[in-house]
C-alpha cells in the first residue's frame, strides 16, 4: 500500500513512523512534512487541500490520514470523498466540534453531556460584565482554532478582563477570537482521552498525561504541549467506562442521530474529572478532532495493532471487529522548544511567544537509537545542517519498564542535544 499522511509536526512524524512499521505498507508520503519527517518518509510539496488531493490522485494513494485540525476544518475529507479517495478524519461539518468551541458547548449541553457552567459572547463589553457578575474564577476561550493555545485560565476578574481584551480586541489569536466561551473554572484531575471512531463504534485508546504549561510546576503560558507520558497514572477500567458511557458514546450517537453527522477518525476529549457526591463526573473542557501532540508520540509507539487494519475498519464501519493490542511499557516524550535568545533588535522571549528560527541543531545523531526522535519544527539550512523552524522543535521518546526508568533515559539523551536558546521542562514525568 501507499500511504499519505497530511501534516508537518511531531504528531504527524509519529503517525508516518507508525505506518512505516506496517508490513502492508510499501511507501509513506507526507504533505508537507519537515526535515526529520523526510528521514522517515518522502515529503511532498503539497499544502492546500487541492494540491494534496491532486497528489493522491497522481500517485494512486491507497489511504490518507490527516494529522492536524486545520485541513480537516477546511474540508479536506469532503474533497477526498468527492474524488472517491479513502481518507481518515471527520468531514468539515463534524470538524466544527473543534473549530467552534462555542457551538460545541451549546450542542454538548443540549445532548446532556457534562460541561462546566458557561456563556458565549461576541461582544467584549457583555463578556466583561458577565465575568464581573459571576463571582468565581473562569477560563476564557477563543471560539476558533488557536494551535492549542486559545484557552486562558484566569484567577480573578482582572485577569479575565485582560483575557477578553487580548482575545476579542487585540485579537492575539486572529479571527478565532470573534467569539469567546467563558467557563466556570473547575478543579479536579485533567485528562486527555482518545478514541477511534467509525461513526457507530468507539474504541478507546490508552491514555497519556500531557503538560500544557510552558514552565516547570505548571507555570507560564499555555502551549501546544511540552511533554507527555503513557500509561496514565490513575486511569482504570471503571473510569474508562464512566467516560465512555457519559461522554464519548452519547456524543457520537447524538451527533449522528440528531445532526446526521457520521464521525469517522480520532476523537480527543479534553476532560476535567471532578469528585462529586454521586461519584466522579467527567466534564468536557474541549473536543479535538485528531490525535494530540505530544500525546500521539507516546500512544502510537505503544500500539501493537497495525494502524492500517484500524483505518480500513473505520472506513468499512467494522471497527468492532479489530481489537486493539498495546505494549505495557512506559513511553515518555520530552519536548525541546525555542527558548529565550538575543536577536538583532532585542530579545526573543521564546515559545510560546516570539522565537528565533534558523538556529543550527547539534547532537541529534548522538541520541540512543533505542529512543525515537520526532521532529516538530526542523528544516535544512543552506549548508545542509539541521536548523530550527518552529517553537516546538523536536521530542525525544524513551521507553522503560517504569515511568522513572523512561524519564531517566529521556533526560539523559536530551543532554546530548543543543541549539541556541534550547529549553525544555525539567519535571516531565516527575509526578
Amino acid at each position: 500500500m501507499k500511504i499519505l499522511v497530511v501534516g508537518s509536526g511531531g504528531r504527524d512524524h509519529a503517525i508516518a513512523w507508525k505506518f512505516a512499521q506496517s508490513d502492508r505498507v510499501k511507501k509513506v508520503y507526507v504533505a508537507h512534512g519537515n526535515a526529520g519527517i523526510s528521514q522517515t518518509a518522502q515529503c511532498v510539496d503539497a499544502k492546500t487541500p487541492e494540491e494534496i488531493v491532486a497528489f493522491a490522485q497522481r500517485e494512486s494513494i491507497d489511504l490518507t490520514f490527516v494529522g492536524p485540525e486545520k485541513p480537516l476544518s477546511a474540508g479536506i475529507v469532503d474533497l477526498f470523498e468527492r474524488h472517491g479517495l479513502p481518507i481518515i478524519g471527520p468531514n468539515r461539518q463534524a470538524s466544527r466540534l473543534e473549530s467552534s468551541k462555542c457551538d460545541t458547548k451549546l450542542m454538548l449541553k443540549a445532548l446532556g453531556i457534562p460541561v462546566p457552567e458557561f456563556a458565549v459572547f461576541s461582544d467584549p463589553d457583555a463578556a466583561r460584565a458577565y465575568v464581573r457578575s459571576v463571582g468565581y474564577p473562569v477560563v476564557v476561550k477563543a471560539d476558533g482554532l488557536a494551535a492549542g493555545k486559545g484557552s486562558l485560565v484566569c484567577d480573578d476578574v482582572a485577569a479575565a478582563e485582560a483575557a477578553i481584551h487580548d482575545i476579542m480586541e487585540a485579537r492575539i489569536f486572529g479571527d478565532a477570537g470573534s467569539r469567546v466561551d467563558i467557563e466556570k473554572r473547575l478543579y479536579g484531575r485533567e485528562l486527555s482521552f482518545f478514541c477511534f471512531s467509525d461513526g457507530y463504534t468507539l474504541v478507546p485508546m490508552v491514555a497519556a498525561q500531557d503538560y500544557k504549561r510552558a514552565r516547570d510546576n505548571d507555570e507560564g503560558k499555555n502551549t501546544g504541549g511540552m511533554g507527555s507520558y503513557s500509561p496514565h497514572p490513575w486511569l482504570d477500567d471503571a473510569l474508562v467506562e464512566t467516560i465512555m458511557s457519559r461522554v464519548a458514546r452519547p456524543l457520537i450517537d447524538g451527533i449522528r442521530e440528531k445532526h446526521g453527522l457520521l464521525y469517522r477518525g480520532v476523537l480527543y476529549l479534553g476532560l476535567m474529572l471532578v469528585q462529586e457526591p454521586a461519584g466522579i463526573t467527567p466534564y468536557v473542557l474541549e473536543i479535538n478532532i485528531r490525535l494530540g501532540d505530544p500525546e500521539a508520540q507516546v500512544i502510537l509507539p505503544r500500539l501493537k495493532t497495525d494502524l492500517v487494519d484500524i483505518c480500513e475498519a473505520i472506513l468499512a464501519g467494522r471497527l468492532q471487529d479489530v481489537p486493539l493490542s498495546w505494549d505495557s511499557r512506559y513511553r515518555l516524550c520530552l519536548i525541546a522548544v525555542s527558548g529565550r535568545t538575543k536577536g538583532k533588535k532585542g530579545w526573543y522571549k521564546g515559545y510560546p511567544d516570539r522565537y528565533k528560527i534558523g538556529v543550527p541543531i547539534h547532537g541529534l545523531d548522538a541520541v540512543d537509537p533505542q529512543c525515537l526522535v520526532f521532529h516538530s519544527g526542523t528544516g535544512w539550512g543552506n549548508n545542509g545542517t539541521l536548523v530550527t523552524t518552529g517553537g516546538r522543535v523536536f521530542g525525544i521518546v524513551s521507553s522503560g519498564e517504569t515511568l522513572a526508568e523512561a524519564r531517566a533515559v529521556a533526560y539523559r539523551e536530551m543532554e546530548k542535544v543543543s541549539f541556541e536558546g534550547m529549553y525544555y521542562r525539567k519535571d516531565i514525568g516527575k509526578d
